[in-house]
């Protein structure tokens, strides 16, 4: 935690608490980061971000989703719902302020809901690398047995990558993802949106981000590909920072 930060909690109605870091300098406006799949508020891009956010002395918020780091739950309750429900918490703890959203992989689709959601509270989106529509693909790509399997047991293990942790993930988040498919029903966004995807990126195409953008409509959307950058956006973090002073609003401090 950065000195500037101070720990809050939030309590979901099912009284779950979802926690995370909050650091208020009076701007009029305060940024938001949104981590990917099994990621947490001290990943690498958060704590850089936040580091940013305490230099340039903008108001700053992150936090752990309801079964990730932090906060209560499991992560086999995952859903995209169960998500923005947790964003609902925090965006009402800081209310009435107006939100810049920085979303990374999962992230990135969450922030693109978000703002669909609370057109009156989002300023502008910075997406890294958005992970739209994969988990419905996942379990597309599985054989039919698995699926069925997957159905019947209602929870399953997922390795995301070929090396590192295993989840368990229940089939409500499957089930869930298919109210959300944003490539076949792009969202029409009078915000700001800024793309950010990786020419080396192992776990999201960079066809995924390219497509969405020839079919989403905001005013402006930008994708930029930073060449021989992976997912994790290693390299690229000069990249972000220069992408998210420019996207921040001008009459913020």
């Amino acid at each position: 935690m950065l000195e500037s930060e101070r720990a809050f909690s939030v309590t979901h109605p099912s009284g779950e608490i979802v926690r995370g870091y909050f650091q208020d300098k009076s701007s009029s406006a305060a940024g938001i980061f949104l981590p990917g799949f099994a990621s947490d508020l001290q990943g690498s891009k958060s704590c850089l971000l936040a580091g940013h956010a305490e230099h340039s002395g903008r108001s700053w918020l992150r936090f752990d989703y309801r079964g990730v780091g932090l906060s209560d739950g499991e992560m086999a309750q995952l859903t995209l719902t169960r998500y923005l429900e947790d964003l609902g918490l925090v965006l009402a703890m800081i209310a009435p302020l107006p939100v810049v959203l920085v979303g990374s992989s999962m992230g990135g689709w969450i922030a693109t809901l978000a703002a669909q959601r609370w057109p009156d509270r989002i300023l502008s989106l910075l997406l890294i690398a958005p992970a739209y529509n994969f988990i419905q693909e996942y379990f597309r790509a599985l054989p039919e047995g698995e699926q069925d399997s997957w159905h019947k047991e209602e929870v399953r293990t997922w390795q995301p990558g070929r090396s590192g942790p295993s989840f368990r993930i229940g089939f409500a988040a499957v089930v869930d993802s298919l109210r959300y498919d944003l490539l076949d029903q792009p969202p029409q966004l009078e915000i700001p949106v800024h793309i950010l995807h990786g020419g080396a990126d192992e776990a999201v195409p960079v066809g995924r981000s390219l497509a969405f953008a020839a079919r989403a409509r905001a005013r402006p959307l930008s994708v930029r590909i930073l060449p021989g950058i992976d997912h994790r956006l290693r390299g690229g973090e000069t990249a972000l920072l220069r992408a998210l002073d420019h996207i921040w609003p001008a009459w913020t401090p």
